[in-house]
């Protein structure tokens, strides 16, 4: 069954659950600016360039974007030097992403109620849809992390990863 949301008591315990498996592929820091969730973007698909499907790459595109999004507009990260960090791990069928802010003591990750008029609030909807699994963390000394799993075919001669951008 996946795990769906916030991680509780243990969530240390549950990083290194989630990290079973998985190599890390890269990491990366991003100033806590808006244009950092395109830079995020960017970089997480040119990194996964011939890992991943066309299809899974366009899905890691969007959820990249509006974690990393998220990340900026709801934590301290938006404070004169944060950061946003992007963690990426690969298994033999599964992507693994994680964002990591500077936390924030009012707001914790949570999917949101919209209507088809609301222009905000769809990110961790997207996620929760999309993603195999996923969740999230707050402590005090590592911020805040929002991270997430794609399960993917192997890739074979029927699917060609998207070209290097």
């Amino acid at each position: 069954m996946s795990a769906r949301g916030h991680d509780g008591p243990g969530a240390a315990d549950a990083a290194v659950k989630r990290w079973d498996g998985l190599r890390i592929l890269g990491q990366r820091d991003f100033p806590g600016i808006a244009q950092s969730a395109g830079a995020a973007r960017k970089w997480v698909l040119e990194l996964l360039d011939g890992h991943a499907t066309a299809e899974t790459l366009e899905t890691l595109e969007l959820l990249v974007s509006e974690v990393v999004t998220n990340a900026v507009l709801h934590s301290d990260s938006a404070r004169p030097g944060g950061l946003v960090t992007v963690r990426v791990g690969l298994g033999d069928s599964l992507i693994h992403i994680e964002v990591i802010d500077d936390g924030s003591a009012t707001s914790v990750p949570a999917i949101r109620t919209t209507d088809d008029d609301s222009l905000t609030g769809r990110g961790l909807s997207w996620v929760n849809l999309l993603a195999s699994t996923w969740g999230s963390s707050q402590n005090d000394e590592t911020g805040g992390t929002v991270w997430f799993q794609l399960e993917q075919s192997p890739l074979s001669s029927g699917h060609h990863p998207l070209p290097a951008r």
